[in-house]
């Protein structure tokens, strides 16, 4: 490495050189509204450096660039080598150290916005490391120009944030094997009848049980959500472009009766079926206009 690419280091065990950004103050409006870094850096390391907290009130994003990492989080232990990214919540305990005699790594500090309910999303289906290539690594390295530019703009910054975590959650997003696919077909051709998962599963002759798992896993919701998804976004059809009554159109849907239909639209949606029916009839009137 050449020094002059950055800060030398002779004080903090372990870190040989530090360059990049490092605290990023962002504005009110980002702090109530956005996704925001509050710091990132990068930096040449040795096996002497290593971090152990407790909690820290933010969400990290650490890019190996070279070398190697071990992580003790949740109760699990991986190494993290050159060409991946690390997710975790600083908010629980965690232990990082560098395992090869020199390591590069990049880091981000971020949070607001969604960054809770994205990192359960994605942790969920993916633990905590992810491939830093194509598409993911475009947008790693647009942050990072970002953040080391002269005036670093918030919501930029946000957009890039969102779009990384968004493309983590999309990688290698599971190809929906065939039997789920017809049991998909089956319930946007069925919707309208009494339908139980029981009868799907025996469709495509699988237990209920594991049924329910794998089309969930696929998915992302129960056989159950996605049969009231379907039934909703049938009423909605029905109700701004059919001549129906509220009555008709639950009996239409597939739902026990009225009042559960008024009851499961008004959940899903914030709206009454009328009220929903008025407002659309509403907009149409002033487009007339």
């Amino acid at each position: 490495m050449n020094p002059s690419d950055g800060v030398t280091i002779y004080n903090e065990s372990g870190i040989l050189l530090k360059r990049g950004a490092a605290f990023h103050v962002p504005s009110d409006f980002a702090i109530n509204n956005l996704f925001y870094t509050i710091w990132s850096n990068e930096y040449v390391c040795n096996q002497e450096y290593s971090v152990r907290r407790n909690f820290l009130e933010y969400y990290s994003i650490t890019q190996v660039l070279e070398g190697e990492m071990e992580f003790e989080y949740m109760g699990k232990n991986f190494k993290v080598s050159a060409g991946n990214l690390v997710l975790i919540d600083l908010r629980n305990p965690h232990f990082y150290r560098v395992t090869s005699p020199q390591c590069v790594k990049w880091e981000i500090l971020f949070r607001g916005n969604a960054s809770a309910a994205y990192y359960d999303l994605i942790t969920s289906h993916y633990g905590y490391v992810y491939k830093n290539q194509g598409r993911i690594a475009s947008i790693v390295n647009r942050i990072r120009e970002e953040l080391i530019s002269s005036f670093p703009d918030d919501h930029r910054i946000s957009f890039l944030i969102h779009e990384l975590l968004s493309n983590i959650q999309l990688q290698d997003h599971p190809v929906v094997p065939p039997i789920i696919e017809i049991a998909l077909e089956y319930i946007n051709k069925n919707y309208s009848q009494s339908l139980k998962i029981d009868d799907i599963a025996d469709y495509v002759n699988l237990s209920k049980h594991y049924f329910s798992r794998q089309f969930q896993a696929y998915t992302g919701y129960s056989p159950h959500d996605y049969l009231i998804y379907v039934r909703i976004l049938e009423a909605k059809e029905m109700l701004t472009e059919k001549r129906m009554s509220v009555a008709e159109v639950a009996e239409a849907c597939g739902f026990v009766n009225t009042s559960h239909f008024v009851r499961v639209f008004k959940e899903k949606t914030g709206q009454t079926p009328a009220s929903f029916r008025n407002f659309f009839n509403m907009l149409r009137d002033n487009v007339k206009k």
